[in-house]
């Protein structure tokens, strides 16, 4: 690594981020579920984000040569603002969206579908790029010896807080129809954020790493089983942060507000665990941890096909609770895997091989499921 620690530069840019993310990205499936966009083009969006991603990477690497980490950080205020815009040109211009009603009932052909979950998974692939590789090389930064674990625990703690708050009050606004003032604010945020960290970090965040492709991340190979991990982790890490989110907003009546309190319901069990297990992880045995915590992860999933519609009350919360606490109990342990095996098989550019095929291979997958559901009747309630 090639700059200094600034755990207050990161901590400041990660608490404006979360903010943001919270007041619409994490509602994306939700909310495009609701003006029309069914599974498959669920499924074409998150393939599309993935390509995106993956084509954005080698851009992301030739300017954080050459750029400040403030002016790299200002990039990825710009393209989240520009993808929240992007998503309510579609949704909320009549002039422009691809999706409408009729009479109350969502009408929305293939080739819409095709070019509206192109278009907003492309954007929000640029976004994911941008934010999420500044993002994890600046915490490979903060690391020590042997603290990623802790490291990691406490940076999802403070991301929890902001991220929770920006769930909560997206959540409202999406719930009065007060998406222009969710742009707003996504605005007044990112303003704000790029104004006060401009100037605060004139070094580039990488230098003499060197260019790393997508056939180097495609050709790679070591003794930890990295490729295949690569090439599922994108497809769980989707399958959680979209279908689950959406099954989650129907569980709760499709009401925002009650998806953004039962999030921070969770997130009171997430944050609770990880402050008990955060400071213990790095002394424990890494992969036995990382082994217990997979299968703990392929309950979680199991657990979550148990449940439906009339699925409430205590033993609804009780599953919940569950599945929160193996879901992130195995990122804890996946995460803290990770960045020690970065730490010590060049940092950087084992985080770009990891992203270049995870990101490709969630292409591939998504845009597969995608392609297969537009010919799979299932109904669309809203």
């Amino acid at each position: 690594m090639s700059s200094p620690r600034n755990p207050t530069f990161f901590y400041q840019y990660l608490g404006a981020h979360s903010f943001l993310i919270g007041l619409l990205p994490f509602f994306l499936p939700v909310y495009l579920w609701q003006h029309g966009l069914n599974l498959a083009g669920l499924a074409l969006l998150i393939g599309a984000s993935g390509f995106s991603f993956a084509s954005v990477l080698f851009i992301w690497q030739s300017i954080s040569r050459r750029w400040s980490t403030a002016q790299l950080v200002t990039v990825t205020f710009v393209v989240e603002l520009l993808l929240v815009a992007i998503v309510g040109l579609f949704t909320t211009t009549p002039s422009a969206a691809l999706f409408t009603r009729a009479g109350g009932v969502i009408d929305i052909d293939t080739t819409n579908l095709i070019i509206a979950s192109a278009g907003i998974g492309i954007a929000n692939g640029v976004y994911n790029a941008f934010f999420w590789t500044t993002q994890r090389t600046l915490f490979l930064q903060q690391l020590g010896s042997n603290d990623a674990g802790r490291q990691y625990g406490n940076f999802q703690i403070f991301v929890t807080i902001f991220l929770k708050l920006g769930i909560l009050i997206g959540g409202l606004l999406l719930d009065t129809g007060g998406f222009v003032w969710l742009l707003a604010l996504s605005a007044g945020t990112s303003f704000a954020a790029t104004y006060f960290l401009g100037s605060r970090s004139p070094v580039a965040v990488l230098h003499d790493t060197r260019t790393i492709s997508l056939r180097d991340s495609l050709s790679f190979t070591d003794k930890r089983g990295s490729r295949p991990v690569f090439m599922i982790d994108g497809l769980f890490l989707y399958l959680e942060s979209h279908f689950w989110t959406l099954s989650l907003f129907l569980l709760v009546r499709q009401d925002y507000s009650r998806l953004g309190i039962a999030v921070v319901v969770l997130a009171l069990v997430f944050a609770g665990m990880f402050l008990l297990i955060k400071n213990r992880i790095d002394q424990l045995d890494v992969e036995r941890v990382y082994l217990v915590a997979v299968w703990l992860y392929a309950g979680s999933w199991l657990l979550r096909f148990t449940l439906n519609n009339e699925s409430v009350g205590p033993s609804l919360l009780a599953a919940l609770v569950v599945i929160t606490f193996f879901s992130s109990f195995f990122r804890l342990a996946f995460n803290k895997r990770f960045f020690d095996i970065a730490r010590r098989s060049g940092a950087v550019q084992y985080l770009l091989l990891k992203s270049y095929s995870s990101q490709a291979w969630l292409g591939v997958w998504f845009v597969s499921i995608g392609a297969l559901l537009l010919f799979v009747s299932i109904p669309h309630e809203t």
